[in-house]
Formats: structure tokens, C-alpha cells, sequence
């Protein structure tokens, strides 16, 4: 059996996040340990299911690095050299490095050259001008080339790229990510009243928004259609996990602005995602750049609610290209329009969408993923 190093920059509680807890339960700590580049949440969640941490804090030169900074990312240089070498060094006693983010992703195939060991990268992101500058796109891509046994691309639109930045198409394997299902298997008898009171009155409809807060993620989409639907309640769940402070003022600027922000309902970070999408009418995907593959997409179909998403990126594998709940990205009228067609649908008719919509979201388990996953770490090793 392998003995795997899994290895993240960060210990908030983004998606890639949950996708390594659900990669690490299944591993196991005998399989696996997991290495943190800085500390917070995650490492508890890591402790609470029985994998081992070590805490290889990086200098701020590095973690400071913003996905858009091109020539003043080689200032980190330094740093990133500093954690190659405490990172080969833990890897003492592994059969391989397995990266879940890009930064983790830049150390560990710097770390795999000198020790032999293969690497994996977990690619769950979208390797464009939208994300990132094309330094880093062309540094990390090449690197890849040179040094990852294989490159986990969570979506198709994730791997086409990866191959489109020059990234080699033989070592790029499509594992669409997996989520935990039974999370949501006993939501059709949940009170959902209970949670709704207070946050809107008897009969408004109530639409949901979840994930971090960040200017991609695409809040203030959601906000600037409200003025257009005057009745309807939004529920913003999720918060500014990685600095964008100012963004999350900017939104409760705009939402005063608009005369919207007594029919916002800020929840913040939650650890009952399931339930509150249970509560919410439909949920709202606003990315304004493509989404590399869209977990709060499945979460909510496994919740039994419709969604409406950005008509690019992952959300067009998960939702299939032809369906009617794919919207315009960045379009506030076409999003309020899209939502009034929905709740405006008879509920015979959406019951029977929301039943497809569910059998369809149900492909995308943890089991299957994780069954490609150990192919891949078998290929790699």
C-alpha cells in the first residue's frame, strides 16, 4: 500500500478542502498524512477524522502571492525554495507527493525532482486569464510538464485548460469530484419552516446563494437583480475566506444602494449547508468566471432544490449543456428573469426536473472518484 503525502497551502474551508477531507477519509491514517502550509480549520476537521497534520508554515512572501500577480510573483522565489526543502525533507519515509492546490501543487514537484518520489496534482483550477496571470499559468504548466506523474483534472473544462496552456495531455486524467450524498438523505423530512422563520415573511420565495465570498464568485450578480424581483428574499451563505474583506463591504454597499439589503439575509460560514439548501425556494450559481466544476451545483441537486448557474466552465458538465437552469454569466435581468421563470414553474413540473436533476447529481459520489483516484496513485507509482 502506498503511503501518500498530501499536500495544501492553505487550511480554510474551500471546496478543495472538502475535497481532500473526503480524499483523506478515504485513505486513511495509516495511507496518509497531510502537510499544511499554514494553520486553521481544516487542520481540526483533519484531527476530528483521525489524519495526522504537519504545520510547515511558509514565510508571507509566499502565501502572499495573489492568482493575478505576474512579475512581482518571482519576489516569492525565496520563500518557495525555503518550503522545497522542508517539504522534501517530511517526505522522508512516502511513496508519493500528492498536491490538492497550485501553490502546494509549484513546491512539491520542485521537491519530487531532487527526491525521486512522484507527484500527483489535484488540478482544481481553471488554468485561464480569467484566474490567473500568465506567468504563473506558463511557470506552473511547464513545470507539470517536467515533474508531475499525473495532473487530476476535476472537470473537462479544467483538463481542456491545462492542455490549452501546453500542458501534456498524456499525463492529465479527468476525476470529476466526488460529494458525500448521504449528507443529504434525510432532508425530505426536515422542518424547513423552522429555519425560514424570521429571514422572510409567510410565502416570499427565497433563493439561496453559497460559497466564499470573492469578487469571481459573483455575489453582487445575485444583489443587482433583486431590485427586479421585488418579493423575493436572498440567503447569502459562505464567507471572505482568503482577504477579500473589501469586497464583502462593497456588496453590503451596493445592496443599500439598491434598497435590497433588508432582503438579504447574511448567514456566513455554516456547517448546516445541507439543510439551509433544503430551506431556500432555488439555489444561484454567479460565478462571472468559469467555475472549474461546481460542488455547491450537485450539493444543491442532492438537496432536491433547482438551480440556476453560470452557462460556462464545470457547470455545463454537471447541469448538461443543454439545460434550461444554465443563465448568461455576469447578467443581473437575465438572472432575475431565470428566476421568475422558475418559481413561476407548476409544482408538478418542477418536482419531476428536481427528480432528474437528482439522479443525474448522484454520479458524482465519492466512491467513483475515489476509485479512479487510486488507479491514478497505482499508475503513479
Amino acid at each position: 500500500m502506498q503511503r501518500i503525502l498530501i499536500v495544501n497551502h492553505g487550511a480554510e474551508l474551500g471546496g478543495a478542502e472538502h475535497g481532500l477531507l473526503d480524499i483523506a477519509r478515504h485513505f486513511g491514517p495509516s495511507r496518509c498524512h497531510v502537510v499544511l502550509f499554514a494553520d486553521g480549520p481544516l487542520r481540526a476537521r483533519l484531527a476530528d477524522i483521525g489524519i495526522g497534520t504537519t504545520l510547515l508554515a511558509a514565510p508571507r512572501g509566499m502565501l502572499r502571492v495573489r492568482r493575478e500577480d505576474g512579475w512581482r510573483a518571482l519576489t516569492a522565489i525565496p520563500a518557495v525554495l525555503v518550503m522545497v526543502a522542508r517539504l522534501a525533507w517530511a517526505a522522508r519515509g512516502y511513496d508519493v507527493l500528492y498536491a490538492n492546490s497550485q501553490k502546494a501543487a509549484l513546491v512539491a514537484m520542485l521537491a519530487g525532482l531532487p527526491t525521486g518520489r512522484p507527484v500527483i496534482w489535484h488540478l482544481r483550477d481553471i488554468l485561464s486569464s480569467a484566474h490567473f496571470s500568465g506567468l504563473q499559468r506558463r511557470a506552473v504548466v511547464w513545470l507539470a510538464n517536467r515533474a508531475a506523474r499525473r495532473v487530476i483534472a476535476i472537470s473537462e473544462a479544467t483538463q481542456q485548460a491545462f492542455v490549452a496552456c501546453g500542458g501534456d495531455p498524456r499525463r492529465v486524467v479527468l476525476v470529476p469530484n466526488g460529494i458525500d450524498a448521504i449528507r443529504f438523505a434525510d432532508l425530505d423530512a426536515l422542518d424547513t419552516g423552522k429555519l425560514r422563520g424570521g429571514m422572510a415573511p409567510a410565502g416570499a420565495p427565497v433563493v439561496g446563494l453559497f460559497g466564499r465570498i470573492a469578487p469571481w464568485k459573483g455575489q453582487h450578480v445575485l444583489i443587482s437583480a433583486l431590485p427586479d424581483l421585488p418579493d423575493v428574499h436572498a440567503v447569502i451563505v459562505g464567507d471572505a475566506l482568503f482577504g477579500e474583506v473589501a469586497y464583502r463591504q462593497a456588496l453590503r454597499a451596493l445592496a443599500e444602494r439598491l434598497g435590497v439589503a433588508g432582503r438579504i439575509h447574511w448567514l456566513g460560514h455554516r456547517g448546516d449547508i445541507p439543510a439551509l439548501m433544503r430551506m431556500v425556494d432555488l439555489v444561484v450559481h454567479t460565478s462571472v468566471a468559469p467555475e472549474p466544476f461546481g460542488r455547491v451545483i450537485v450539493e444543491a441537486l442532492l438537496a432536491g432544490r433547482p438551480v440556476l448557474a453560470s452557462d460556462q466552465g464545470g457547470p455545463r458538465e454537471v447541469l448538461g449543456e443543454k439545460s434550461p437552469w444554465l443563465v448568461a454569466p455576469e447578467n443581473p435581468p437575465a438572472l432575475a428573469g431565470a428566476i421568475r421563470g422558475l418559481l413561476a414553474t407548476p409544482p408538478a413540473d418542477m418536482a419531476n426536473m428536481v427528480r432528474a436533476a437528482r439522479v443525474r447529481a448522484q454520479q458524482f459520489g465519492v466512491p467513483q472518484m475515489m476509485r479512479r483516484i487510486e488507479r491514478v496513485v497505482a499508475e503513479a507509482t
